[in-house]
């Protein structure tokens, strides 16, 4: 069973916990250091290196972290919610995909559902 962590103005959903299960002792360390508590985590999204929005409409980020990783957070005002884990690769899935029109010049496209990509 998933356990949420909550704590004033920071908040660890339990799919996080699901995801931990699934990495190997090294990855739940270096993930585990991350989201310990607000401190740890608001230490680890300094770098804005790290730090990715992937929502236009709501404040949604990644943070990546080691073994090509991220974490899914919201972030409004002070309140931090970890939402969830997952590799890039399949975050990829799901994000907006580049297309190139007639004159090679890329392009932001609109999403790509799975079984579109397959056609």
């Amino acid at each position: 069973m998933a356990v949420t962590k909550k704590t004033p103005g920071y908040q660890v959903d339990g799919r996080v916990s699901i995801a931990l299960d699934a990495l190997d002792d090294q990855q739940k360390q270096v993930v585990g250091g991350v989201i310990t508590d607000r401190d740890h985590f608001l230490a680890s999204t300094a770098d804005s290196k790290k730090v990715r929005r992937i929502s236009r409409d709501q404040p949604l980020y990644t943070l990546k972290v080691p073994s090509g990783l991220r974490i899914i957070y919201s972030k409004v005002g002070d309140e931090i919610v970890v939402m969830d884990l997952m590799r890039q690769a399949t975050l990829d899935q799901y994000g907006w995909k580049t297309s190139k029109t007639k004159t090679g010049v890329t392009k932001k496209g609109r999403r790509v559902s799975p079984s579109e990509k397959a056609k």
